[in-house]
């Protein structure tokens, strides 16, 4: 299936979790936060939300300094 990452087209299995898809695409799990079709997805809850066909996920990095 087709979703979207940061506004990319990528392809993944067909039942992905967050966290799955975070894991396949090289992605710090620290300090990051998450949204699904610009809903912010607890940390808890990646492990069992899972995507569906054309879901936008937005990952945002905590930045450092000053």
């Amino acid at each position: 299936m087709k979703v979207f990452l940061n506004n990319k087209e990528i392809c993944v299995g067909t039942r992905v979790t967050v966290m799955e898809l975070l894991a396949g695409q090289n992605l710090h799990t620290s300090n990051v936060a998450v949204a699904v079709n610009n809903k912010v997805i607890l940390q808890a809850d990646w492990e069992n939300f899972f995507l569906s066909e054309g879901d936008k996920v937005t990952v945002i990095a905590a930045a450092y300094g000053g």
